[in-house]
């Protein structure tokens, strides 16, 4: 039988608010606590508000710091590491079946997203201030931020089969573009816009058609095929100035995506 650790942050001043298919949990965790391997029965919202933490999943690490807003779906295996300062944030649970016959959110609901900042971690810091009142008006005022919140994220994906994209997407591509050349990991790439790389990769790949590898090595075989054409400079040299680790595979990688050799190609079109 597998065990399910209910992480309900330890908080010397925490609450828990229950409203229509949300419970909602404020907490505090101290300087380097650590929770450990866990997940939660219900898709999580979790909202920082000071402090932070980096959280371990999948095999990748995620920095959570203030005004970092977390969704994570049900099941979802992770532990949480702690700053070496007080850590103080919201955790929602969401009943699912709230949002049966909302589609965009039951979709949502299944997927790992982690943004820094814009309209979603704006709407979650007004709902902080508005539980902060503490009367039943707030109580009101909380639920309908819960939706607006969810309605944000949900909007925020559906733009990109539109071709909107949010600004840390189009962040994103300018750093590929600047960056083909040399070493750019997916983490490395997601920490530089601050999301989490399978926010990363799935909305990258919803927004341009392909993955992040892909536009890299497209980006890199343009250049080379530039060289190619416009200097003499030898396929070695050509190779590691448009980001390959060698010649062998330039070729190679070349020979798949333009369906010739680099030396033929330099030679019928010269």
């Amino acid at each position: 039988m597998e065990v399910v650790v209910k992480a309900q942050p330890t908080s010397m001043h925490g609450c828990t608010v229950r409203l229509p298919g949300f419970t909602l949990t404020s907490g505090m965790h101290g300087p380097r606590a650590t929770l450990p391997r866990h997940h939660h029965e219900l898709p999580t919202l979790c909202y920082v508000m000071r402090g932070g933490f980096t959280e371990y999943s999948r095999g990748h690490a995620m920095t959570c710091i203030p005004n970092t807003l977390k969704l994570t779906p049900a099941g979802d295996e992770h532990w949480n590491h702690f700053q070496s300062v007080q850590t103080h944030g919201l955790l929602v649970e969401i009943e699912p079946s709230r949002f049966d016959e909302t589609r965009s959110i039951a979709d949502l609901l299944d997927d790992r997203v982690h943004l820094r900042g814009g309209p979603a971690a704006e709407v979650a810091r007004r709902l902080v201030l508005e539980l902060a009142e503490g009367d039943d008006a707030a109580l009101v005022a909380a639920e309908g931020l819960l939706l607006e919140l969810l309605a944000s994220l949900a909007r925020t994906d559906a733009s990109l089969s539109r071709g909107a994209h949010p600004r840390w997407l189009t962040e994103a591509m300018d750093i590929v573009h600047e960056r083909f050349t040399g070493q750019l990991s997916l983490s490395e790439l997601a920490t530089l816009v601050g999301v989490h790389p399978v926010t990363l990769a799935r909305w990258f790949r919803r927004g341009y058609g392909c993955s992040v590898g892909q536009r890299l090595r497209r980006l890199r075989i343009e250049k080379a095929a530039r060289d190619l054409l416009e200097t003499d400079r030898p396929l070695g040299e050509i190779a590691l100035a448009a980001g390959f680790s060698d010649q062998s595979h330039f070729c190679n990688v070349f020979r798949r995506e333009m369906c010739t050799s680099p030396g033929r190609y330099r030679a019928t079109r010269r």
